[in-house]
């Protein structure tokens, strides 16, 4: 028995890709967003300077910087959707212990590995 495709599954097939991109970057972009609002408070709940906003940023060029070097090599090796899968994944770990960090260099080492 063989399953005809409709027009119906094969819109479905082609959107596929489409709505993954799409959650991918809603999910990846988030962190950058989440940073600017929620300095402030993360400022007053490590009792930190204003300057240490610099190691952040620091950390995030850093971050992004190995992810540029490495999403070609990654991509060929486990594909596109894989890739954002895993991607989006290790960014709601990383964002969930943004909540749950103790001390400011877990933070700052957090931010670097959310943009790999």
């Amino acid at each position: 028995m063989t399953v005809r495709a409709t027009p119906t599954t094969r819109t479905l097939v082609r959107l596929g890709p489409v709505l993954l991109a799409y959650a991918a970057f809603i999910a990846l972009g988030m962190p950058d967003g989440l940073l600017g609002i929620a300095w402030p408070s993360i400022r007053a709940d490590f009792g930190i300077p204003l300057d240490s906003l610099g190691l952040l940023l620091f950390a995030s060029v850093t971050g992004y910087t190995t992810s540029t070097f490495l999403s070609g090599a990654l991509v060929a090796r486990i594909g596109v959707g894989r890739l954002l899968a895993i991607s989006c994944g290790l960014t709601g770990a990383a964002l969930v212990g943004y909540t749950l960090v103790p001390q400011w260099w877990m933070m700052v080492l957090l931010l670097s590995l959310i943009h790999i």
